[in-house]
This record gives structure tokens, C-alpha cells and sequence, in this order.
């Protein structure tokens, strides 16, 4: 008796993919917030590469708020950077150390202007 209650307990459970996932269209559901997840993603990535060199407000507004989006490391939103990275199944730190690599790689120098002061007399 005690060799039978063990085998029940260690013979490993077995589920159909219909029992396991259900037939309630909850699966369906995730796959919709998962693809929400994977547009918010590609949306900041594409701002920050289409409105890099922005000179007008919209622009920049666009490129700003993808950079503080991807720079951000907090958890609390459900749909910040970090959470979505997590719940893709991406590295966080990873993307985002690529992402603002590419974003620090691309600023261009900026180039002082040479000014020439008058000469003083005596100076040449």
C-alpha cells in the first residue's frame, strides 16, 4: 500500500495542451499583449531612429521620449522597458546598453566656432 501511494505520488502528471491552456481564449489574450508589447518596443526603436537629427518640436518630442522610455530602469509600469523586455523573453540591460550605444554613436561632435579677436598693437 505504501509502494502504490508513493508510485501516485511521484508518476509525473500528464495535460493536454487544451487542458493546460484552456479553451477560454485565454492564450489568444496573451498572444494580443504580447504583440501590444512587441509594437511599443518597435515604435521607440523606430522613433529613435527616424527622429535621431529632428530639428523640429515634434520630432525631438518623438526621440526624447523613446530615449527616457529605453533609459528608464523601473519596473513599477507594466509596460515599461525593463517589464517588456522581461515578459519578451529579451535582456534588458543588454537591449538597452545596444540601443544607447547606437544612440551615443550616432551624436555627432559638436564643433566649436573659431573665433578671431582683434590683434592688440604691438602683437603680431
Amino acid at each position: 500500500m505504501y509502494d502504490d501511494f508513493l508510485a501516485r505520488i511521484l508518476e509525473p502528471d500528464v495535460f493536454l495542451p487544451s487542458q493546460f491552456y484552456g479553451t477560454t481564449g485565454l492564450s489568444r489574450k496573451l498572444e494580443g499583449e504580447k504583440r501590444l508589447m512587441i509594437a511599443i518596443l518597435k515604435d521607440a526603436v523606430e522613433c529613435l531612429d527616424k527622429y535621431r537629427g529632428a530639428r523640429n518640436s515634434a520630432g525631438r518630442s518623438h526621440y526624447e521620449n523613446a530615449l527616457e522610455w529605453v533609459q528608464d530602469k523601473g519596473t513599477d509600469w507594466l509596460f515599461s522597458f525593463t517589464n517588456i523586455c522581461d515578459l519578451l523573453g529579451f535582456d534588458p540591460d543588454y537591449l538597452r546598453s545596444v540601443l544607447l550605444k547606437r544612440e551615443n554613436g550616432s551624436a555627432k561632435p559638436v564643433r566649436g566656432r573659431v573665433l578671431s579677436l582683434p590683434m592688440m598693437a604691438g602683437q603680431e
